[in-house]
């Protein structure tokens, strides 16, 4: 494993200049379509939701010695980095450039947006023989759900969040930007056997319905994970 280590980081880095690259193409793109990059903008970042969504299903979770691991995807990871270090340079550059005295605001404005990347960054998630695992580098502690405590189990087809909720109001999500949903979903249906709500959004309201568990429901549950 730590042979490949260097490798690793070598293929994360050079995904991430790639990424960086595209998107000051597509800034300057933007800049010669006038009112309809407002539009275009829209779509780009559905079009970014949506991929790093299918990555969650494609990445697979890491199963070690009495546990599986579920941890951020790849593309995540990527993102998050390039948008602190975009934003810490702005910020930098921003302090050590002239400007304006009406421009107070605007440091304020990127520390807001890496604030957001700081604690945006999804916890990683487990699934453990005590129950469900959700760690975060913000906290102190690992937020643990025990199997016996888990009250419900959630799903919204749009979002594509699953939720876990114990008793006393605690919740784990798994929000699509953690590694292998599918499984994900699939064992913690399979292991408290509790019934599944699944809600569906619609033009005007939602449409929620609950699926119950069974033994033997592959096909359910693919359909829901699609």
């Amino acid at each position: 494993m730590r042979r490949n280590e260097p490798e690793n980081r070598c293929q994360v880095d050079d995904d991430a200049v790639g990424l960086l690259i595209a998107y000051r193409r597509l800034v300057a793109t933007l800049r010669t379509m006038g009112p309809f990059r407002h539009l275009v903008t829209l779509v780009v970042i559905a079009a970014v939701f949506r991929w790093l969504w299918t990555q969650s299903l494609i990445e697979r979770a890491n199963v070690e010695a009495g546990r599986t691991i579920f941890p951020p995807t790849r593309a995540v990871r990527i993102l998050l980095i390039v948008c602190g270090v975009a934003f810490t340079a702005l910020l930098l550059l921003f302090w050590i450039t002239p400007h304006k005295p009406n421009e107070w605001w605007v440091p304020y404005l990127f520390l807001g947006f890496l604030s957001l990347v700081l604690f945006g960054y999804p916890p990683v998630l487990s699934m453990e023989v005590e129950g469900i695992g959700s760690s975060a580098w913000w906290r102190s502690e690992k937020k643990l759900i025990r199997w016996e405590d888990v009250a419900s189990l959630h799903y919204n087809t749009g979002s594509k969040q699953f939720v876990v909720r114990a008793k006393d109001g605690r919740k784990i999500t798994h929000g699509g930007f953690n590694a292998d949903q599918g499984q994900f979903v699939h064992d913690v249906h399979e292991r408290t056997r509790l019934p599944m709500k699944i809600t569906k959004p619609g033009t005007w309201k939602s449409e929620t319905f609950e699926v119950p568990y069974e033994e033997d429901q592959p096909e359910e549950e693919n359909g829901v994970h699609a």
